[in-house]
């Protein structure tokens, strides 16, 4: 299904699509060393192993970001993870490569980033993997709760399409990203005040807006930042800019 199919979609239609869609999944953010490991592997899976990126898993800014996990409630195993590197605990990876708009440069923006999901799990009744909805959506609660005003992210031009199908804006500014095997991204934001008004007219809405979820776990307080193993981290460069 591509993005024209999906705008196609009635409510009634959308209702049947995605009722128990999530089930035998589990979303959450990881909350100790064990679970990041667990996440980061996941990652080191797609980016290097599967990509081919000459990346450190774990890198310096996973030292204060937080990560998502999605996980197979039937084997237990990680099956997807998400990075959420909060401005106000350290730079943005994507400042290597841009200087950001005036309105980014705050301590309320929030960089989306590290999408990985395992190759078996990649299809699903949507266009979009059930993997990547789940995490879409806690992401989206987490920032909402957490009083941000942007999210930005870095695209290949094959993916912005997906990204604009669900609010967010191109910017114009492009750079070609050395360490992930010098391939052209553009920079893309979302007010995070709009995305309700946004998602309102998406064909999904029933279940991006309205539908709450077991199988989303929102943590009452979120846990800190960067909760890496000792060994993992060993080496990095931990060092925040002022």
């Amino acid at each position: 299904m591509d993005t024209a199919q999906a705008n196609e979609i009635g409510t009634g239609e959308a209702e049947d699509l995605f009722s128990g869609m999530l089930q035998g999944f589990r979303f959450r953010v990881c909350d100790d060393a064990e679970s990041v490991a667990r996440a980061l592997e996941v990652r080191r899976k797609v980016y290097v192993e599967g990509s081919g990126y000459d990346i450190p898993v774990p890198d310096e800014y996973d030292t204060w970001s937080w990560l998502l996990i999605a996980e197979d409630v039937r084997t237990g195993e990680a099956v997807g993870t998400m990075r959420l590197t909060p401005r106000a605990e350290g730079p943005l990876e994507t400042e290597e490569y841009f200087r950001l708009p005036g309105e980014l440069r705050s301590p309320k923006t929030v960089e989306m980033n590290r999408f990985a999901i395992l190759p078996a799990y990649r299809k699903g009744k949507t266009f979009l993997p059930i993997v990547s909805i789940g995490l879409f959506k806690l992401a989206k609660q987490v920032v909402q709760r957490e009083g941000m005003r942007h999210v930005v992210l870095c695209s290949k031009a094959e993916r912005i399409w997906t990204y604009c199908w669900l609010g967010f804006e191109q910017t114009g500014l492009t750079v070609r990203y050395e360490k992930l095997n010098n391939a052209e991204h553009e920079l893309l934001s979302i007010d995070v005040t709009t995305v309700d008004e946004r998602w309102a007219d998406n064909p999904l809405a029933p279940f991006l807006l309205e539908r709450e979820h077991a199988e989303i776990e929102l943590p009452m307080l979120m846990p800190p930042v960067g909760l890496i193993d000792q060994g993992l981290s060993e080496g990095l460069r931990l060092k925040k800019s002022a």
